[in-house]
């Protein structure tokens, strides 16, 4: 796990340093309620995120994503006091960025890539998510997305609330 979280951030920081006068280096992070299947063992994720976006027309960029994202595991009352809890799922999403400026202020875009399962058990698969923007700053950006995660007939999602800041 360690090894692929090295290797996506020498990537991202990679592209970086050799077209820095292309693109922008962006992270953030942000905070979600998961929906579908997820929400029947978790009950909220966190995430973060870094982005290197090439401007390639006028409003709109492209560029390499990589993410982490967290859903907590849920706790259940099984009856007389006792309780379980569901595990931790951890991803490492890696994938294509899409953004689109509808308006100076205002942001569309998406996600499309695979999310690598970080647990034991867990194989990861195909990775979107749609996300809406309002920028609050010169270099700061409030984001809330749609994230999916389909793998094997199970779909882990969630609805989240973020923010991007300019590196």
């Amino acid at each position: 796990m360690k090894k692929v979280l090295f290797i996506a951030f020498l990537a991202i920081a990679g592209l970086g340093k050799m077209n820095a006068q292309q693109g922008v280096l962006n992270g953030g992070l942000n905070v979600g309620i998961p929906v579908g299947d997820a929400d029947n063992v978790s009950n909220f994720t966190l995430g973060a995120e870094l982005n290197y976006m090439f401007p390639v027309a006028d409003g709109f960029t492209l560029g390499p994503s990589v993410q982490y994202s967290h859903f907590f595991g849920k706790e259940y009352d099984l009856g007389g006091g006792i309780t379980a809890e569901a595990s931790d799922l951890s991803f490492l999403p890696i994938s294509g960025a899409a953004r689109f400026n509808i308006t100076n202020d205002f942001i569309v875009g998406a996600n499309i890539g695979y999310a690598v399962g970080l647990d034991d058990g867990n194989d990861g698969g195909f990775y979107y998510r749609p996300i809406i923007g309002h920028k609050i700053g010169d270099n700061t950006q409030l984001n809330l997305s749609y994230s999916g995660i389909s793998d094997d007939g199970r779909n882990i999602s969630n609805i989240s609330l973020g923010i991007m800041f300019g590196l």
